[in-house]
């Protein structure tokens, strides 16, 4: 499997986590209730989240898991991957919520009503909170933005975790489970529910480099926890309908795409792969949109389509500055790198983690 097609195909599973995102939020933001079977699945499609996270961690264990897999040893920059996710995910995030915010003004300045997916009052504490991806107490500009702050903390402890897991594989597994089962206590963190998603996507991405065969189970196992997910959750909201089913099929559909000629083909078709080029935009910006047009009567899945295109409308003018090729971000990132390696040093922190293949 090249680089190209492995690229093409979990931009094609980003594509599915947004579009299962949207359309949860085209059926829940109507007054009107779902009108058929189909709708009310795609209820549960907020799911598409679990995705996003085993995603998450797949793709950034992938460089240096492969990197083992082939050379036998590798290096983990920490102060370069530290400046490529500042890069990557905080200026269009920013950008965005200065769009969303001028948005909610001037609706409300017009006269319009507030939709259901902006708040009913908002604060200098919570515009504050929200810039530096800080959940406690926040009442949330946007819905979509809660995941946020998840994503944000993940990355602080995804270069501990990656050690581990090439360290210590026993010791990774006793702590995805030692997660999950704290998961299941009255008021547990978002944080530690969330966990076994983002380390499952690591295993993922080992079984991928691997190339492990696994035969149909892949496609067995997806469908059978999707099944299982959809008849035990009772919700329409993430956080009280938590059901580690959903990331269990997410980790399997990862694994059977990257398992199965069909639906990695599939999944690399060319507009499938742009929509998760742009999904990040797309997930960023669509609610507000969705939301906003429902309250005029305007069809579901119109508002939603409308909600998609503002996105990658969204993209094109502000995030696509800040992705791989473009020397906006090959400046920022090596000014970025250059910061945090002067911190790591002065902190006495190793930037440079040797790793070999081990086990």
């Amino acid at each position: 499997m090249n680089s190209q097609r492995r690229v093409a195909y979990i931009d094609g599973l980003r594509a599915v986590a947004v579009l299962l995102v949207v359309a949860h939020h085209a059926v829940v933001a109507s007054a009107a209730a779902p009108r058929s079977a189909l709708e009310n699945l795609l209820k549960h499609g907020n799911h598409g989240v679990d995705l996003f996270f085993v995603l998450s961690g797949f793709c950034l264990s992938y460089p240096t898991i492969s990197a083992l897999r082939h050379q036998g040893a590798g290096v983990f920059d920490t102060a370069r991957y530290a400046a490529h996710r500042i890069v990557r995910i905080v200026p269009p995030y920013w950008i965005a919520y200065v769009v969303i915010l001028a948005f909610f003004v001037t609706i409300l300045k017009l006269g319009f009503g507030r939709p259901d997916a902006m708040p009913y009052y908002y604060s200098t504490s919570d515009f504050l909170k929200q810039l530096f991806f800080i959940d406690v107490h926040t009442q949330f500009l946007n819905g979509s933005f809660w995941t946020l702050p998840i994503e944000f903390r993940w990355y602080f402890v995804f270069p501990l975790l990656l050690y581990v897991w090439i360290r210590w594989r026993a010791v990774f597994l006793l702590i995805a489970l030692t997660a999950l089962c704290l998961s299941y206590a009255p008021g547990s963190l978002l944080d530690v529910q969330a966990l076994p998603a983002f380390m499952s996507g690591i295993i993922a991405a080992e079984l991928c480099v691997r190339r492990t065969h696994l035969g149909p189970w892949p496609a067995i196992a997806t469908a059978a926890f999707g099944a299982l997910a959809f008849v035990t959750t009772h919700s329409n909201g993430w956080h009280d309908g938590f059901n580690p089913s959903w990331y269990l099929c997410a980790f399997a559909l990862v694994v059977w795409a990257g398992s199965s000629e069909a639906l990695e083909r599939l999944l690399s078709l060319r507009a499938i792969a742009f929509v998760g080029v742009t999904s990040y935009s797309i997930y960023l910006m669509h609610q507000p949109v969705l939301a906003f047009l429902e309250e005029f009567g305007v069809n579901r899945w119109l508002a939603a389509l409308a909600g998609v295109g503002v996105g990658i409308a969204f993209w094109a003018l502000a995030e696509r500055p800040f992705m791989s090729k473009s020397s906006v971000r090959h400046d920022l990132v090596s000014g970025f790198h250059r910061f945090f390696d002067a911190c790591f040093s002065r902190a006495g922190v190793r930037r440079l983690v040797k790793l070999d293949d081990a086990v």
